[in-house]
């Protein structure tokens, strides 16, 4: 079964459960899609141990599921064009891009089920491995695949304290996605690093 939605904030992709040794070819062919906001890439979850390592670089923002639960995402693009730091289809932040894109094109899930993108053009039947004999190449592995649904439920419990409709202010609408900026009166660690974090809004047209 193809799966659409989870760490990734995307509808477009197509993810199916990893079964097999998955190998990667290159980038060079693909012109950035997996960075392309007309192709899906608008914005993805993350949880409490990405807010430090995204809020310099990326906006931070919420979204409400459908049952109104708060979830922390980052823009990844405007919905309009490529995301803000690829240039001629590379990415000019490479070495600190955010652990969803280093992981790309596995994605995990709060079932702790590790998935692959059927879309990217650079999986291949040669290349490098991305997952030989059920382990993760170090080069896409990351602390997202150790116990997802843990650190998910931990973001969760930490943002329940904020959950209030009322203490949130619409910043954009893309594609029938709403992203929030926190104006309540509480504050963490996580919330002044969102609202530091809201300066980089700056490299989007919205």
């Amino acid at each position: 079964m193809i799966k659409y939605f989870f760490y990734l904030g995307v509808n477009i992709k197509s993810f199916l459960k990893v079964d097999k040794d998955i190998f990667f070819s290159s980038c060079e062919t693909c012109e950035a899609r997996c960075c392309d906001g007309r192709k899906g890439s608008i914005y993805c979850q993350i949880i409490l141990e990405d807010f430090e390592s995204v809020y310099k670089i990326f906006p931070i923002l919420f979204t409400f599921g459908d049952l109104g639960f708060l979830k922390a995402t980052i823009l990844l693009s405007d919905g309009k064009s490529l995301c803000p730091y690829i240039n001629n289809f590379k990415c000019t932040i490479y070495e600190n891009r955010p652990t969803v894109c280093k992981a790309y094109p596995l994605s995990t899930n709060i079932d702790n089920v590790i998935y692959y993108d059927t879309n990217c053009p650079g999986i291949s039947e040669y290349g490098s491995d991305v997952v030989k004999n059920g382990k993760i190449s170090p080069s896409f592995d990351s602390y997202i695949f150790d116990d997802y649904q843990t650190r998910y439920i931990n973001t969760h419990r930490k943002l329940e304290d904020f959950n209030k409709f009322e203490d949130f202010e619409l910043v954009t609408k893309i594609n029938n996605n709403k992203f929030y900026k926190y104006i309540g009166n509480e504050m963490n660690p996580y919330i002044s690093m969102h609202l530091d974090s809201l300066i980089n809004l700056k490299n989007y047209n919205l």
